[in-house]
């Protein structure tokens, strides 16, 4: 989700992460900068930018911007698998 996480650097916003989960967009933003994150015109804009994508549907994380956030997805069984699939090299 490039052009989503270029859009939010141009917004200013410094430590972020864009989601995709189909027609879903879950928008990770570090908490110091949530409020800035949350106001009504920001979400305004999120929704026009994201929807301008294809999204249906615009979400802001309110747990915020954290590292492996979606490995909360997968079963304990899921990240065992995936730890012991031998690594590619491309």
């Amino acid at each position: 989700m490039e052009q989503g996480e270029d859009y939010l650097r141009q917004l200013g916003f410094r430590q972020f992460r864009v989601r995709h989960h189909g027609q879903i967009v879950r928008i990770e933003i570090a908490r110091e900068e949530m409020p800035r994150a949350m106001t009504p015109e920001m979400a305004a804009e999120f929704t026009r930018v994201f929807k301008s994508l294809g999204f249906k549907f615009v979400t802001l994380d309110l747990e915020g911007f954290r590292s492996g956030s979606m490995n909360a997805l997968l079963t304990p069984d899921q990240i065992s698998a995936a730890a012991q699939r031998p690594t590619r090299i491309a």
